[in-house]
């Protein structure tokens, strides 16, 4: 037992007081406890009550519903928004103005009611608050893609190109999607290639590339863009170059095309084996893949023809090309296009093979010239079944033309007649003589 301090034996009647009180206390500590709950609830209802009536009300968007939400939550920054933004689109900016003012007094963090409040000061010509309203709204969210391409376009508006450039350079660097609308814009503005791709293009391959088909329809701009593509020295797929490379050459600029074909290898090392050296073929044993395009061979699927690389057949090293025949195909679909000098002696060699080969129009080799539009060659054909036979041929180069199609074809003057089996191809080669 505790004594208290007079040494009394207190504590025991206190217990005993406590033990019997006990009962009603807690029935009045839940009494309250629910009456709060029950007040809490009523005001979280009412509360959620008022809030699905304004909803309601600016369902339709309508300026007078819009109000009445307003009027029931007075401290809701939306619908001051959304007033000021009907206000706007109504052409009613000083209203506009005010309400926008007034969902920034209750949100000002919000990049939204800064840019619509810079739009009606701008409808208004009032280029203070404008530019006000703009440096906020950059304060508010300075990445936001919608802040930064509205101060951008302000800015090149008022003539600040120097200042848009850079906010635009800032704008794809963070957000490629929206590249293609930028250069749209700021072509309008400048109509300077140069320009665009100095200050607006990031120093990525990607970009380049879309401001290169941006420019499709500008031949005297392309070149400068693709130098400072390959300047980069950024590697890139080079099924990009593709269309480059074709459309030089669909120009006749057969030169430029082969230039630029060289220059890929600048940005990717490892494609310096798709050069033409001595010998003017690409790929000329099909050990690397096919890229199917530019100066490497190319495949146009053709009914009754298909094309795969064999690594079990081989002229020499490990692989070859393999063309099965199946009907009346008038050709394989393979070509190679070959930048050669005019009026050059060259010697063609090629190796094919034949398996069960049926047909009075075998395939051959056959070559070009693009410009000049001249038949150079056409070697004999394989049929029946064969070893590897090597066909050649021996021509000089016209004065005009630079670039022949070599490909694999059968000879034209039998027309379309029926072919089954297969033929392998290797070591094509085509040399200038000495």
């Amino acid at each position: 037992m505790n004594l208290d301090p007079g040494g009394t034996a207190a504590v025991p009647h206190a217990e005993s007081a406590v033990n019997k009180a006990s009962p009603a206390f807690l029935m009045a500590v839940r009494i309250v406890l629910l009456l709060a709950a029950l007040l809490a609830c009523g005001l979280y209802l009412r509360a959620t009550a008022r809030d699905y009536r304004a909803f309601l009300w600016t369902k339709d968007g309508l300026p007078d519903h819009l109000k009445v939400a307003a009027g029931l939550e007075p401290s809701n920054a939306e619908f001051r928004y959304s007033m000021g933004r009907y206000s706007l689109l109504t052409q009613d900016f000083p209203n506009a103005i005010g309400e926008l003012q007034a969902a920034i007094a209750l949100n000002p963090f919000d990049s939204r009611y800064w840019l619509e409040l810079a739009n009606a000061f701008l409808a208004i010509d009032n280029v203070a608050g404008t530019e006000r309203a703009l440096g906020r709204a950059l304060e508010a969210d300075p990445t936001a893609r919608e802040v930064n391409w509205q101060a951008a376009n302000y800015e090149l508006v008022q003539g600040d190109t120097a200042l848009a450039m850079r906010r635009f350079h800032d704008l794809v660097e963070h957000d490629p999607g929206t590249l293609p609308a930028t250069l749209n814009v700021c072509w309008r503005a400048t109509e300077d290639a140069d320009l665009i791709a100095d200050k607006v293009l990031p120093a990525h391959p990607d970009a380049y590339f879309t401001f290169l088909r941006f420019l499709r329809d500008r031949p005297e701009d392309l070149a400068g863009v693709w130098s400072r593509l390959i300047a980069l020295k950024q590697p890139f797929s080079v099924q990009l170059a593709f269309p480059y490379v074709d459309y030089l050459i669909g120009r006749n600029q057969f030169s430029k095309a082969e230039e630029a074909w060289e220059q890929v290898a600048i940005a990717n090392p490892s494609f310096r084996a798709y050069l033409p050296s001595d010998n003017r073929i690409v790929n000329s044993s099909f050990e690397l893949d096919l890229l199917d395009g530019g100066l490497d061979w190319r495949y146009s699927a053709q009914p009754g023809a298909s094309v795969f690389i064999d690594d079990q057949q081989a002229h020499s090293g490990n692989r070859s090309l393999a063309i099965t025949f199946q009907g009346a195909p008038a050709d394989s679909g393979v070509l190679q296009l070959v930048p050669v000098s005019g009026n050059t002696r060259y010697k063609f060699s090629g190796f094919m093979m034949a398996d069960n080969l049926e047909t009075i129009s075998p395939p051959r080799f056959a070559i070009v010239g693009l410009r000049g539009h001249k038949q150079y060659l056409v070697t004999d054909g394989v049929n029946g079944s064969t070893g590897w036979q090597e066909l050649q041929g021996e021509f000089t180069t016209g004065p005009e033309d630079d670039l022949l199609l070599v490909h694999i074809a059968r000879a034209p003057n039998l027309g379309q007649r029926l072919i089954r089996g297969r033929i392998w191809v290797d070591d094509v080669t085509l040399v200038p003589e000495p």
